[in-house]
C-alpha cells in the first residue's frame, strides 16, 4: 500500500481464466505413446497369462501321463504275474495228465483214478474233477463217484460244477491240450468256469482222460493286487471270446460272450499283451485295462481298476494347479490394470505435476512479492508520518477500508480527551461516532443516523467531500476528504475559509 497508489504489478484475469479451459482440452487429446503403452500392457498381460496357463497345463498333462504310466505298470505286472501263475497251473494238470497217461498205458486193467489221487495233492489244489470216459463217452472212472455210468454231457448237466460241452473230433492231432469250457454256477464277487484238459488213452480207441481246472491264481491276484472298488481279474478263452473266470464285482452280472466287442479286438490285435481303456463289455464300467496271454495257452489274462480311481491324484492335483493359474491370473490382472492405469493417466499426472510446481513457484514468488508489500508499506507508514507531521492543519490517512493508518498529532488532538484517541486500524465511522458524541458535529438526535450520513458526506461520490465541525475551543472546522489512487481516504482537518487556524496544538504522540 502507497499514498501515491499501489505499486502491485496487476495480473491479466484473462489469462487466467483461459488456462483451465486450455488444460482440459490438453487432458482431451490421447497421444499415441499413451495408446503404445497401454497396447503394450496389454500384451504383456495376455503373455503372462497365456503363460501361465501353457505351464499349468503341461504339468497337468505330465503329472497325468506319469500317474496313467504308474498305473499301466502295475497293471501291466499284475497281469503278467496273473499270466504266468496261470500258466503254472496248466502245467500242473498237463503233467499230472501225462503221468496218468502213462499208468493208463501200463496197466489200463488195474488203473484206478482214487488211488492216483491221493498221490497227487497238488493236482486237486487247481482241479476238482478228474474222470476217464470211454469209446462211447460214458464215463467209468470219477472221483466223483455219482458221475459213473452216465454220459459226459448228461453227468455235468445235472451237477453243480456245470456242464460239459459235447466232446469233438479233434481229427489227426488227436485231443492232447485241448480245453472243454463250461459254465460254473457261482455267487458273491468270483465266478468261474470249467476248463477241461483231456488226453487220449491209446490202448483203447476213443477212450479220454480229462479234469477240470480252476484257477486259483485269478483270486489270489486280485485279493493281493488292490485294485480298489470295481477292480478286475478276468481270464478270456481266445477260441471264442468266452469269459473263464472273473473277480471283483463284474462277477455279479458278467456278460459272457465278448467275441464282437471293440476289448477282445484290440486283445487279438496285440498277442504280445498291452493296455486297453474304455468301457469294460463284462459290465459296462470304465476301466484301465491291462491284459497279457497265457503263454502256450488259448487264454488271454486282464486286470483292470476304475480310471476315474486310478487318475484321482493326478485330478486332484490338477484341479489344484487350475486354481492356482487362476489365482496367479487375477494377480496379473490387477497389476496390469493398475498399470494401464498409470499408463493411461500418465500425461494428466505430469501436468498436474507441472501445475503443482507451477503453483509453489507462484506462492513463493507471492511471498515475496507480499514481502516487499509489507516492506513498502512499512516505507510508505514512515513516510506518511513524516509527510503529515509538517503538516499545519490536522490530517489522517484512512485506506480502501476506510480504517485509519496514520495521523498527525494535531488529528489526534482534536477530540481531546472524547473516547478512545486515534490509532492504527481505527475505522473512519468510529472516529467520526466519536466525534458525533463529543458534539463536534452539533446535536443530534440520532447518533448513529448522523454517523452514517457525515460518512457518506466524506465519501467522494457525496460531491461534497467535507462537512462543518467544531473544534475543541468552539472555533468552526471544516473536515474535508480526499479519495487517494486505491480508493482511501486522506482527511484534512481546517479551519473554516476566513476563519483562524482553530485545531489546537496537541503534544500527543502521532500514531505509530
Amino acid at each position: 500500500m502507497s499514498l501515491f497508489g499501489s505499486q502491485t504489478r496487476s495480473r491479466r484475469p484473462g489469462l487466467a481464466m483461459r488456462r483451465p479451459v486450455a488444460q482440459e482440452k490438453a487432458r482431451r487429446v490421447i497421444s499415441t505413446s499413451q495408446i503404445m503403452g497401454c497396447l503394450g500392457v496389454g500384451v504383456i498381460c495376455a503373455a503372462l497369462i497365456a503363460l501361465i496357463w501353457i505351464n499349468a497345463e503341461r504339468a497337468i498333462r505330465e503329472t497325468s501321463d506319469d500317474t496313467r504310466g504308474r498305473v499301466e505298470a502295475a497293471l501291466t505286472a499284475q497281469a503278467t504275474t496273473l499270466a504266468a501263475l496261470a500258466q503254472h497251473e496248466l502245467e500242473m494238470i498237463d503233467q499230472s495228465l501225462t503221468v496218468l497217461q502213462a499208468a493208463w498205458d501200463d496197466n489200463p486193467d488195474g488203473f484206478d483214478l482214487g488211488a492216483w489221487r491221493k498221490k497227487m495233492p497238488a493236482l486237486t489244489e487247481v482241479s476238482d474233477d478228474l474222470f476217464i470216459a470211454n469209446d462211447l463217452h460214458v464215463i467209468v472212472q470219477d472221483i466223483n463217484p455219482a458221475a459213473v455210468g452216465q454220459g459226459i454231457g448228461s453227468a455235468y448237466a445235472t451237477f453243480a460244477s456245470g456242464s460239459l460241452e459235447p466232446i469233438r473230433d479233434a481229427g489227426p492231432q488227436g485231443r492232447d491240450n485241448s480245453m472243454l469250457v463250461g459254465e460254473l454256477g457261482s455267487g458273491g464277487v468270483v465266478r468261474q468256469y470249467l476248463m477241461y484238459m483231456v488226453r487220449p488213452l491209446p490202448p483203447r480207441p476213443g477212450w479220454i482222460i480229462g479234469a477240470s481246472y480252476r484257477s486259483s491264481a485269478l483270486t489270489e491276484v486280485f485279493a493281493s493286487a488292490g485294485l480298489g472298488e470295481h477292480g478286475l481279474a478276468v481270464m478270456i478263452d481266445t477260441h471264442r471270446g468266452g469269459v473263464q473266470a472273473v473277480a471283483g464285482t463284474a462277477a455279479l452280472r458278467p456278460q459272457l460272450d465278448l467275441g464282437k466287442t471293440a476289448m477282445y479286438r484290440a486283445m487279438l490285435d496285440r498277442p504280445s499283451g498291452g493296455i486297453w481303456a474304455g468301457t469294460t463289455p463284462i459290465d459296462g464300467v470304465d476301466r484301465i485295462v491291462a491284459f497279457h496271454p497265457v503263454p502256450g495257452r488259448d487264454l488271454i489274462v486282464a486286470v483292470g481298476v476304475v480310471r476315474d480311481q486310478a487318475m484321482a491324484p493326478a485330478d486332484t492335483w490338477a484341479a489344484a494347479a487350475r486354481t492356482l493359474a487362476v489365482i496367479a491370473s487375477l494377480l496379473v490382472l490387477v497389476i496390469g490394470a493398475t498399470l494401464l492405469w498409470e499408463v493411461w493417466h500418465w500425461r494428466s499426472t505430469r501436468r498436474r505435476n507441472r501445475a503443482l510446481k507451477q503453483a509453489e513457484a507462484m506462492v513463493t514468488a507471492m511471498q515475496g512479492d507480499l514481502a516487499a508489500a509489507r516492506v513498502r508499506a512499512a516505507a510508505d507508514a514512515a513516510l506518511a508520518q513524516a509527510l503529515l507531521g509538517g503538516v499545519s492543519d490536522g490530517a489522517a490517512v484512512f485506506d480502501s477500508a476506510l480504517q485509519l493508518i496514520a495521523c498527525n498529532p494535531r488529528f489526534a488532538g482534536f477530540g481531546g480527551t472524547v473516547g478512545e484517541r486515534p490509532h492504527e486500524g481505527m475505522k473512519l465511522e468510529a472516529w467520526v461516532h466519536q466525534q458525533a458524541m463529543a458534539g463536534r458535529f452539533g446535536p443530534a438526535e440520532d447518533i448513529d443516523a448522523a454517523v452514517v450520513r457525515l460518512v457518506a458526506a466524506l465519501r467522494p461520490e457525496s460531491g461534497s467531500g467535507q462537512v462543518a465541525a467544531t473544534g475543541p475551543d468552539g472555533t468552526s472546522v471544516v473536515v474535508r476528504a480526499r479519495t487517494m489512487p486505491d480508493g482511501g481516504l486522506v482527511v484534512i482537518l481546517g479551519p473554516a475559509d476566513g476563519a483562524p487556524e482553530a485545531v489546537a496544538e496537541s503534544t500527543a504522540d502521532p500514531v505509530a
